[in-house]
């Protein structure tokens, strides 16, 4: 079975499944340089099917998805359009769309989408959403709306009220397991139009689309799931929900109404970084500060925080870290200039809005636990994805404070996953195709299912940088990688297919010595990055163990905040004594060779990676984009597909 995914609202993406396998994935991104980027390009769509191999007519379905609030934007209207009207081929049974004509809803009139306003209406603009759409400056508005997104999908009754976490964790769910309803309620039945092929579509909810892509990348055969991001709306499943995944089955249990998401952002906001770099510079700055303005009246969903009085939860909690702030006399005047950002009054309030996220987290990962004990359901695996899943000192205390024997966060568990998840949904939950054979429950995927570069795309790629450049083919490229690293140079490793989601894993990452403790400002001005921001290792998986602790083992995709044991690693190490590490095994490709060469010289099984980027800007995708890295930065050597690569002197 073949299925399109396409995701439409920020970090959008195209996925392609082939037998409930990835066979290629595109972020947007990438290609046309602008981080989080929205909308779909028809190019892209051709691109991922060119490199899976297949063509249009071998399609057999297309799963829609999109940020909340995201209209469904395509930069080419006449090779693609969208009715809301079920397929005739299209086998599908869709609660929803009965739900729809017994009550005389229009669909149409529930499509809903703000965007646009704030790209193309001069009194209402945003910079940030015109960022995400330069394109809005040579295309008219009328021409680039696909559709808007469903955000109503199926309500039980049991989800009725203004339950606080307890009482949701003492809710019976059970019922849900055996009635399709609501399994199925999480999409409706479109027909897409592909350059004159018509196909059934399914437009899927934001959250399921979450839950399906950590669930079944986690090779888990069953699991309890827990969804959350920065969605704005306090109430209902567009902020996150409870599920239960059993075979190829998902079933949504409950919303959670958590709010801390949108709250961490709004700090960082506040702190003066733009709305989606806010989470994570707000994540490396908080081990700078102290949490001396935590109190546990803030933690709990909104109707907790309703019984105490506090309705608007973000303008609540600043306020309080104001008051208190003044209170013990701070100088309030640093906050919002991020030049100043190292000031005592913004890295508290950093550590204090961080340590709210790890006990709200820790509280909604024990209610989900008991919704399982009281459905006499099995509690012990844990799947965690949507934005604030990449929030890794909270994940690792969800790890060992729920009670959960393991726990798996995939590598694109922002939105960056959606067009994956809405595929793998689709296609297992919908169609019930059988899921691909498991391997060892929670083993780590292949995060590499990016495009793929042939011999031919990188000689192109070097004849067209050949003035600038000096060009090695050595015998053995990872010995000689570890042998530059040992010699204390940067290199850019660029290597076969680019990983899924926002953090480099071996295929497009930057590396160097992580014992030497200049290395740290180093990278960061190679990068252009603030010089307090941290760095995360690369371990041998089997020695992870001594030199880190306190995390998950594998900890595959820089999700998780472990203890470093040793103060040999300076230049990975924060200031709290944590690192975010990836384990790395043979599967990572000639990466795994690098560390293996570098550990034999060195004795250290560990390498600083970061990403491959510049400021403001995607991880580099093609070998062109590698390439220009290197010859208008300060990197010392590219390694290019195992080709070593220098610039001219």
């Amino acid at each position: 079975m073949n299925v399109l995914g396409l995701h439409f609202g920020h970090d959008a993406g195209v996925v392609v499944l082939r037998d409930g396998r990835v066979a290629s994935f595109v972020l947007r991104e990438r290609f046309n340089r602008v981080k989080h980027a929205c909308s779909v390009d028809v190019g892209h769509i051709d691109y991922a099917l060119a490199d899976a191999g297949i063509g249009i007519d071998d399609l057999d379905c297309c799963a829609i998805v999109s940020t909340q609030n995201y209209e469904l934007l395509i930069d080419d209207r006449l090779a693609v359009s969208l009715s809301p009207q079920a397929h005739p081929d299209d086998p599908v049974r869709s609660p929803l769309r009965d739900l729809f004509h017994t009550q005389g809803i229009d669909i149409n009139e529930r499509l809903v989408g703000s965007v646009l306003n704030y790209i193309y209406d001069d009194t209402r603009a945003s910079s940030i959403h015109r960022d995400l759409f330069p394109e809005y400056r040579t295309r008219n508005r009328a021409d680039i709306r696909l559709s808007g997104y469903l955000m109503d999908y199926v309500h039980s009754e049991l989800w009725n009220g203004r339950p606080t976490l307890n009482d949701i964790s003492a809710t019976n769910f059970l019922p849900l397991l055996d009635d399709d309803t609501v399994r199925l309620g999480m999409h409706y039945p479109f027909t897409l139009t592909l350059r004159g092929r018509a196909m059934p579509a399914y437009m899927v909810q934001h959250h399921t689309a979450h839950a399906s892509s950590v669930y079944y990348l986690s090779e888990f055969d069953h699991a309890a799931i827990l969804t959350h991001d920065g969605a704005i709306s306090p109430y209902g499943h567009n902020n996150g929900m409870f599920f239960w995944g059993e075979g190829q089955q998902l079933t949504p249990l409950s919303p959670h109404h958590l709010v801390v998401g949108a709250l961490y952002s709004r700090v960082g906001e506040r702190l003066g970084w733009d709305l989606h770099s806010a989470a994570g510079k707000l994540m490396g700055l908080a081990p700078y500060g102290k949490p001396r303005f935590f109190e546990q009246r803030f933690v709990g969903n909104a109707f907790d925080l309703a019984t105490r009085g506090i309705d608007d939860m973000y303008a609540t909690w600043w306020a309080h870290c104001i008051d208190r702030a003044r209170a013990l006399r701070y100088d309030l005047e640093p906050l919002g200039d991020t030049k100043r950002v190292m000031a005592p009054i913004a890295v508290d309030i950093a550590a204090s809005t961080q340590t709210l996220m790890e006990e709200v987290m820790r509280m909604a990962t024990a209610t989900l636990r008991q919704i399982l004990v009281t459905a006499g359901l099995p509690a012990d695996r844990l799947c965690y994805s949507g934005g604030t899943a990449l929030n890794c000192p909270t994940n690792s205390r969800m790890f060992r404070e729920s009670g959960f024997e393991a726990m798996f966060v995939e590598p694109c568990c922002d939105d960056s996953g959606l067009a994956l998840g809405a595929a793998l949904y689709v296609c297992h939950n919908l169609y019930e195709q059988p899921l691909p054979p498991r391997r060892v429950p929670g083993a780590a995927v292949t995060p590499y299912f990016g495009p793929r570069y042939d011999e031919a795309s990188i000689e192109c790629a070097l004849r067209e940088f050949a003035s600038a450049i000096v060009i090695e083919r050595i015998a053995d490229p990872a010995a000689a990688a570890a042998q530059d690293l040992a010699q204390n140079r940067i290199l850019g490793w660029f290597e076969g297919r680019s990983e899924l989601g926002p953090r480099a894993l071996g295929h497009r990452s930057l590396l160097v010595d992580p014992r030497i403790s200049e290395n740290w400002a180093r990278v960061n001005r190679v990068k252009g990055r603030e010089h307090w921001r941290p760095f995360a290792p690369s371990v041998l998986e089997e020695e992870a163990a001594k030199w880190f602790a306190g995390c998950p083992f594998p900890s595959s995709y820089m999700l998780f905040t472990a203890a470093v044991t040793t103060s040999a690693l300076p230049a990975i190490t924060h200031v709290d004594g944590s690192s975010r590490i990836q384990t790395v095994t043979p599967e990572c490709g000639m990466f795994y060779r690098v560390l293996f060469e570098f550990n034999r010289l060195t004795g250290v099984p560990v390498i600083l990676n970061t990403s491959f980027n510049g400021p403001a800007e995607p991880i580099v995708e093609s070998p062109q984009h590698a390439l220009r890295f290197l010859v208008e930065s300060d990197l010392d050597v590219l390694y290019l597909d195992g080709i070593r690569v220098t610039r001219v002197i």
